[in-house]
């Protein structure tokens, strides 16, 4: 954990950029944190960026872009004078790929663009710009929910990137009683024959079929299920027979929005685990698995 979180260079970050991070921040207010990033700037002032692009994966050319700017602030005669950030630079290649990947912290992201400002790859006036086009810097819908994760203090040892893990961690979700402001959203399919005529998306699950679903799967990276692709969020808040849920979407940026719960699961057995929820302003209830608060291993500053 000293690797990402504990770090003297990210701790000052966050003292310094990031006071309300820890167990009672609320999703809905990261989400207006990641529209607008404190990054502190060489003449003693700060500048508002908003880390809004949708990015995911790994490629050559994005691992190119993080190499160069490692480089480039390593060999920086400026930076050198920060001995906790040189020290950064040296230990956590891991975690300055994954700005650049759609897997970083906020405090990465910040850290890493208030360096780039000290070591002149970039004037303020033109940071967004150079975030958004020229490095393509950005959050995936895993690194969206997992940098709130960290955020809070609710981690294990390393950020968790594939939407399966979630639920083996916290536990599924039967009841409305089971979730909380920290339970995952996962978007799911059955893998029932019964139900493979829904696959059309104009249609709605009726409820002989929400109730005969065999088993389920989280939808696997990559292929795209009767709902949507592969996708994950965390519940902001629980209301009568409303989830509000957090998430970051393709072209979209992290957003709040607001579902009404058409049906909880029908039993606790293996495989029934499927909630119904359709977002306000929609007609098609949307497929889901929803887990217990995620436990926190350390308490967030």
């Amino acid at each position: 954990m000293d690797r990402y979180r504990n770090h003297k260079a990210i701790k000052s970050i966050r003292t310094a950029n990031f006071k309300s991070f820890g167990p009672d921040l609320w999703a809905s207010e990261f989400v207006k944190i990641c529209h607008s990033v404190p990054v502190r700037t060489p003449g003693g002032g700060v500048k508002k960026i908003a880390i809004t692009k949708y990015i995911s994966g790994h490629s050559g050319a994005r691992r190119k872009r993080a190499q160069t700017i490692k480089q480039q602030l390593i060999n920086n005669e400026e930076v050198k004078k920060d001995t906790d950030a040189v020290d950064w630079l040296s230990r956590s290649w891991d975690r300055i790929s994954s700005c650049f990947f759609g897997h970083g912290q906020i405090e990465e992201i910040s850290l890493l663009l208030e360096l780039a400002l000290k070591a002149d790859l970039v004037k303020p006036d033109r940071l967004q710009e150079w975030v958004n086009n020229d490095q393509l810097i950005g959050l995936d819908c895993n690194g969206f929910t997992n940098a709130y994760y960290s955020a809070i203090g609710c981690f294990i040892e390393n950020p968790i990137h594939w939407h399966n893990k979630y639920k083996k961690i916290a536990g599924t979700a039967h009841t409305w009683h089971d979730i909380n402001y920290d339970s995952a959203v996962l978007w799911a399919r059955s893998k029932s024959k019964q139900s493979e005529k829904d696959e059309n998306d104009d249609k709605v699950v009726d409820k002989h079929d929400r109730i005969t679903l065999d088993t389920w799967e989280v939808i696997p990276n990559g292929h795209k299920g009767p709902d949507h692709h592969a996708h994950i969020g965390v519940i902001d808040h629980v209301l009568n027979d409303e989830v509000v849920v957090c998430q970051h979407g393709s072209n979209v940026g992290p957003r709040t929005s607001t579902y009404k719960i058409v049906s909880e699961p029908p039993s606790k057995k293996k495989g029934k685990e499927v909630w119904y929820l359709r977002e306000i302003g929609k007609s098609k209830a949307q497929t889901l698995i929803l887990t217990k608060p995620m436990p926190t291993f350390a308490a967030g500053e």
